[in-house]
């Protein structure tokens, strides 16, 4: 695997709202559904205009994007659930996830310390999930669409 040598994880912006879209895109149907793009469009527009304890990074190489990921926290819970996080097909494989997913975890940990992170996910994400220490805490078959099954995980804190 090849770590990213100069990356810059820096917040969303609507500047970079194109390029989220493309990467988002370049994911389905393997990693997103169809359906799921216009969800994702919808939540970048709201996010825009109200952040309401949301956060979202974009992460970068050179002038490019290349990934795009956050969360969300609710204080009742003291739980982070992670929010919209995907690296654009053609970075797969570089190191650019778990950059992103390291970023994300140190960032929940600085702001909100004791919080337990949830995510939901496919069959084809939950591997990279679990080598972090996510567990699945529920299974649903087909959650997303036929074949996509979702899986509910959680990170506990240590």
């Amino acid at each position: 695997m090849l770590l990213p040598e100069t990356i810059q994880i820096t917040e969303y912006t609507n500047d970079w709202r194109h390029h989220c879209l493309d990467a988002f895109i370049s994911n389905v149907p393997d990693f997103f559904t169809e359906a799921e793009v216009t969800q994702y469009e919808s939540w970048l527009d709201l996010l825009q205009e109200e952040k309401n304890g949301s956060y979202y990074f974009v992460v970068i190489s050179g002038n490019t994007l290349v990934g795009c990921g956050g969360f969300g926290y609710d204080e009742k819970k003291n739980e982070a659930t992670f929010a919209w996080g995907f690296v654009h097909r053609t970075f797969h494989k570089q190191g650019f996830g778990k950059q992103l997913l390291i970023y994300r975890l140190n960032k929940i940990r600085e702001l909100y310390p004791g919080a337990s992170i949830i995510l939901d996910t496919t069959q084809h994400s939950k591997p990279f999930f679990e080598r972090y220490g996510f567990v699945t805490v529920k299974y649903t078959e087909n959650g997303y669409s036929n074949g996509m099954h979702r899986y509910d995980m959680i990170l506990t804190v240590d």
